[in-house]
């Protein structure tokens, strides 16, 4: 059997009941790897699962640099042909430690919210 946490960019002050966002931007080989440029805790009642993803959806966007048009075409639907649709987002899910969710898309610009799903499951200490 694989690995089922993926152990990527953990975040050390990630608690239950908040929720973690990243942004981070990929560099092309410009300086480091990759520039962090959003980090911040909230708490996770106060935003839904829908929410949050459109929320990853419009920091992506706006951090790309997408201008009104290119905006647009990413929220139609794929009925009727003008204006084409674009949506560039896939919302993938993995679990990068026990007990915590993580919801990410993006491309150059990568945004993911973690969420602690099961308290009991989450850093608890082996004896």
């Amino acid at each position: 059997m694989g690995r089922i946490y993926s152990g990527f960019e953990i975040c050390a002050a990630l608690v239950p009941k908040m929720k973690c966002i990243r942004l981070r931007k990929y560099n092309h080989g410009h300086g480091g790897l990759f520039t962090d440029l959003f980090h911040e805790h909230f708490p996770a009642h106060r935003i839904s699962d829908d929410a949050s993803t459109e929320m990853m959806k419009a920091l992506v966007l706006h951090y790309e640099g997408f201008d009104a048009a290119r905006i647009l075409r990413c929220y139609l639907n794929k009925r009727g042909h003008k204006p084409e649709s674009c949506d560039p987002f896939q919302i993938r899910t993995e679990y990068p430690e026990p007990g915590v969710l993580r919801r990410y898309c993006g491309g150059d610009i990568q945004a993911w919210v973690d969420t602690v799903l099961a308290p009991s499951q989450f850093r608890r200490k082996v004896s």
